[in-house]
């Protein structure tokens, strides 16, 4: 139910900061969490498998792009009843939507290492445009850190449905929480 915004979307997130050339994500040092609020008690979990691919130029910000895409199908709880019912049909219908994407169509600079990401995220075969502020933090052998945090409305992506829009069982917000490890610059 909750994971719905898993991604969340994602995705959305993950533009990142000034480089040149393509980086790559470091997956074993990168997440993707959700929480949602099931009867008023915080239900939270995450995403195992996703990819991303992002360009970031800084004397050139038109050209940045970040894109990503999860797997459904990779959702974790910890509680495997609750994974089945958030693929599921009513909520995210992995066997007929077994993505998330998130495509990004501008990023800018908000200076002191903050960034605005504006963007497609599609989920549940929904597509509505977000809007993802993020940090992103150079460390020491190259690497860039890349973190935010954002909501998504169930109802704009089509999650959850029947009694799970009654009254106070599911929250109508999905908190997205990113935190991407980047790898250094490629050398050309």
């Amino acid at each position: 139910m909750y994971k719905l915004t898993v991604l969340t979307v994602c995705l959305g997130i993950s533009s990142l900061n000034a480089f040149a050339m393509p980086r790559t994500l470091v997956p074993e040092e990168s997440q993707i969490e959700f929480i949602v609020m099931e009867m008023g008690v915080p239900v939270s979990g995450k995403f195992r498998h996703f990819d991303a691919a992002i360009d970031i130029d800084p004397l050139k910000a038109e050209k940045c792009s970040a894109n990503m895409r999860i797997d459904i199908g990779a959702l974790s709880t910890g509680n495997d009843e609750a994974d089945q019912l958030a693929v599921g049909p009513d909520w995210l219908d992995k066997a007929h939507a077994p993505y998330a994407t998130f495509k990004s169509a501008s990023i800018r600079e908000l200076g002191k290492g903050r960034y605005e990401a504006r963007g497609m995220l599609n989920i549940h075969n929904k597509e509505h445009e977000v809007v993802v502020q993020f940090n992103a933090a150079d460390q020491a052998g190259g690497k860039t850190i890349v973190t935010g945090e954002f909501s998504i409305k169930r109802s704009d992506f089509a999650i959850g449905g029947g009694v799970w829009n009654e009254g106070d069982v599911v929250s109508p917000e999905v908190i997205v929480k990113v935190h991407f490890a980047l790898a250094p610059p490629s050398k050309k």
